[in-house]
């Protein structure tokens, strides 16, 4: 509309001007210029519309991640000026026209203009071009923009180092957690060095530290709910604790979870219930099953293990959870930008089908599952986990062992939420409220789903609408609420519980009204020598008491809070040393060999699922490093590959993967940290104990794996594949024999079973060359041919059920002499058969009378 505003003026004007011409005004809605005749034209008075620069960011230009805070030297960036319009009117004789120049320490980098009448909306950012600075220090950007005679600039002053320098704050965290073995401090360092090395002072950086990255993990919405959530299960684990639903948890469970391996089954079998969210997997297992696993001396490393790895995993694969919403999200954003590219690809165009297609490809997580319960069946640990185990059952420490979390004095935690010794403990007052937890966090993932949901979608497409956050922190307070309804349901007497006790309800209030009106005819009467007249209040002791009271309720609902302070504490610093990673440039460094367009397109699942590892421990947070990668990796790897389906499912599910693979391994990880703070496991000997397992599943799953899968080594639940390729061991077998033919010859044929959907016809003599340079036996020989041979004929069928029929008469005599040879292996020597006859008189077998015992020759088999 702008561009036309001059003419639409001037033809008013030809037609004739009014003596009381209507006044033409722009009024502005955020960016949108929308004119509307107010006055007379001949009241017009035009003046300029100005605008101004806002803010200056950067872009990194080789991996687009926006909002770089600290340059890379050597690495270019593009420039982004933010603008500001002022509300004025519009000048008629305005240009239209908006000039930039892009300075880098007063040197013109880059200019360039922008039509403003290319668009109905005024720009609200412009690119302002690409710069690059070589060496370290402060370097200062400065944008300039134009438009008519006003002028504007903006400028703003990075940091640039080398960009191996992104290191230095993960060296300083592990550096300091290995030295110190104080968590809290490594994490606190790492912190000011990395805010010093982007503010580029000691002073700026400590500002920075407390003002930024601090504050704003506090000030988070999402980082909230986590906070109210952890401390509301917290004061939740404090209620069961103190009704002796904890211990009586673990008195029934002995019954039946008697030693080491089956405690640790339970666990397992716990983590696998909660499959809907790891959070409340973690926090609920570990809480539940530590007093199970300290009386079967398990330690409490190995229990936050098997809490910490089960959680993530099942929740990542399960198509119902709190992940399944987030992940097909950031699923479905690059999906939109393929589907523009290529409009019929070959992939999938849902994300949810995405989703489902990539389980088969995460390794990790599936293999991660299957290692556990061998681990524990076969009771085989090693490493620093071994020793910890050691300590703890060769000792028989029933109190979780070396590893369990010690006070802030160094000292043991000592419960002050114990039951009272007058308090009947029993099972179902944990179960009761666990179970109403899980029923409600389900239920209010889906009515949260119902919430954002436009109507007629399923009931898995509600749950990937939901809102994990709000489900879990509603769904804990309720269930705290429940339990202690439930608690007032019980009174206890005697060592034993009393349900619905309607005759001491009706005794206490004629106490409670008895003790009130006396202490009213004393304040009335003024005479407390007057006791006679009140009513005697019998002895507490005899009477049924509450399980729990309001009082005893708030108490432990509090100390519940109160012991995972110092976690939180852990957790804030956590999200802070994450925020640092990314800022000092960490994942740009990642990105950029990923992005590199040299690199052989069949490498990207496994490359993917390094550096997603490699991200997600340096930033603590599996569901950031999808948020970085997947617009970094996603459409890229589609186009390098050319569309295939196997590669575009690997590095999506690399992604997934690599993520919770990554946090499972880092120090700085929040289910790491809840893990530990459920299972009251100290957080370093969490770390160093599970971190070897971690490694070792991964290299796993990289090498039977992404490195298969990337090079169509074979294709996962599937034989007969469209490249033929054999399993990687095979593969490895065929590069250093030489007697290949026949495996060769196999791929061929199965590429060509794969192409037609129908089987092959066998080449007898190729499979007869190949098992005589096997030296197998005549009876092995036979078998195998007969087994392997696909015909299209009944003749051929019969011969593979192990009945010697010829295809053809030409080759009656020699099928009939293979035959011969294993029937005389089976056969009594004295019943003579007509496979037997037909071997004598076969030319192929010759004076063969006991082959088993003698591997045959090429002669034999010619």
């Amino acid at each position: 509309m702008l561009p036309r505003l001059p003419l639409f003026l001037a033809a008013l004007a030809a037609l004739g001007r009014p003596a009381a011409a209507d006044r033409l005004e722009t009024l502005t809605h955020e960016t949108f210029i929308n004119p509307s005749v107010l006055a007379r034209l001949d009241q017009y008075n035009a003046t300029e519309y100005e605008v101004s620069i806002d803010s200056v960011t950067l872009t990194d230009t080789g991996t687009g991640i926006p909002n770089i805070v600290a340059l890379h030297n050597g690495r270019p960036f593009d420039v982004i000026a933010n603008l500001a319009w002022e509300e004025q009117t519009y000048d008629l004789d305005s240009t239209n026209t908006l000039f930039w120049e892009t300075f880098v320490d007063g040197t013109l980098e880059a200019q360039g203009q922008v039509d403003l009448r290319d668009s109905r909306a005024l720009p609200s950012t412009v690119a302002a071009g690409t710069a690059v600075v070589d060496n370290s220090g402060t370097h200062k950007v400065q944008v300039k923009i134009t438009l008519d005679a006003e002028t504007s600039e903006g400028e703003q002053d990075y940091q640039s180092f080398a960009a191996g320098a992104s290191f230095v704050p993960l060296i300083i965290v592990i550096l300091f957690a290995a030295t110190t073995k104080m968590v809290e401090l490594a994490l606190g360092m790492g912190i000011f060095v990395g805010a010093c090395m982007v503010a580029g002072s000691l002073t700026g950086g400590f500002r920075d530290m407390l003002d930024i990255y601090i504050l704003d993990a506090l000030a988070n919405k999402d980082h909230g709910y986590v906070f109210l959530f952890i401390l509301f299960m917290a004061g939740l684990v404090g209620l069961i604790e103190k009704s002796g639903g904890l211990a009586g948890i673990t008195v029934a469970l002995k019954k039946y979870v008697k030693t080491a391996r089956s405690a640790q089954c339970a666990s397992f079998c716990a983590g696998i219930v909660i499959f809907f969210d790891d959070y409340a997997n973690t926090l609920v297992a570990g809480a539940s099953m530590r007093p199970l696993t300290d009386a079967c001396i398990v330690s409490r490393e190995k229990l936050a293990f098997v809490v910490d790895a089960t959680a993530a995993p099942i929740a990542s694969i399960v198509p119902i959870s709190s992940w399944v919403g987030f992940e097909i999200s950031l699923i479905q954003a690059e999906l939109d930008k393929i589907l523009a590219l290529d409009p019929n690809p070959e992939i999938a165009t849902t994300g949810f089908a995405v989703f489902i297609e990539t389980i088969k490809y995460r390794y990790y997580c599936i293999f991660m599952l299957m290692f556990m319960p061998l681990m524990i069946i076969f009771g085989r640990d090693f490493g620093p986990m071994l020793i910890a185990e050691r300590l703890t059952r060769v000792y028989g420490r029933s109190d979780g062992g070396p590893g369990r979390a010690l006070a802030a004095d160094g000292a043991a935690l000592q419960s002050h939420n114990a039951p009272k010794p007058d308090t009947p403990c029993r099972w179902w007052n944990m179960a009761f409220p666990i179970v109403m937890l899980i029923g409600y966090i389900f239920y209010l993932l889906y009515w949260t789903g119902l919430q954002a949901g436009v109507g007629g979608e399923s009931f898995v497409e509600l749950i990937e609408l939901s809102n994990a956050y709000q489900a879990l922190l509603w769904g804990t307070m309720a269930a705290a609420l429940t339990a202690l309804a439930w608690y007032w349901l019980q009174d206890k007497k005697e060592g034993r519980i009393i349900w619905f006790n309607g005759k001491g309800y009706v005794n206490k209030m004629k106490r409670f009204y008895a003790r009130h009106r006396g202490k009213c005819n004393r304040c009335r009467r003024g005479q407390e020598e007057e006791e006679e007249n009140v009513v005697p209040v019998e002895d507490e002791e005899e009477h049924a008491k509450l399980l729990l009271d309001y009082k005893e309720a708030m108490s432990c609902f509090l100390i519940g809070m109160e012991k995972i302070f110092g976690a939180l504490v852990v957790l804030t610093l956590a999200w802070a040393t994450g925020a640092i990673m990314q800022a000092v440039g960490l994942d740009r460094f990642f990105g950029e060999i990923l992005t590199d367009e040299a690199l052989d397109y069949r490498m990207l699942p496994t490359l993917t699922f390094i550096i997603s590892i490699l991200i997600a421990f340096a930033t603590g947070s599996s569901w950031g490093t999808m948020t970085i990668m997947f617009p970094l990796v996603l459409v890229p790897a589609y186009n390098a590959s050319g569309g295939d389906p196997v590669i575009f499912y690997g590095v999506t599910a690399g992604i997934l993967a690599g993520a919770v693979a990554g946090d499972h391994a880092s120090p700085i990880s929040d289910t790491t940290i809840l893990a530990s703070m459920a299972s009251e496991c100290q957080v370093l000997q969490h770390v160093r104990t599970q971190a070897p397992y971690a490694v070792m599943v991964a290299t796993w799953s990289i090498l039977v794996g992404t490195i298969p899968s990337g090079r169509a080594t074979f294709a996962n639940w599937f034989t007969i594949n469209k490249t033929g390729r054999y399993d990687i061991f095979t593969e490895l077998y065929l590069c250093c024999t030489k007697d290949k033919e026949f495996l060769l010859k196999l791929k061929d044929d199965t590429k060509l079973a794969f192409e037609t959907g129908q089987p092959v016809e066998l080449e007898e003599d190729v499979v007869r060359s190949w098992l005589s340079k096997m030296s197998l036996s005549s009876k092995e020989a036979g078998s195998l041919v007969k087994g392997e041979s696909v015909a299209k004929d009944k003749e051929a069928e019969s011969l593979v059920k192990g009945e010697s029929i010829a295809e053809d008469k030409e080759d009656e005599n020699l099928l009939s002499a293979v035959a011969g040879i294993e029937k005389s292996e089976q056969a009594p020597m004295d019943e003579e058969t007509p496979e037997a006859v037909a071997a004598e008189e076969g030319e192929a077998a010759l004076e063969t009378t006991d082959s088993s015992d003698e591997p045959e020759t090429e002669e034999h088999l010619a």
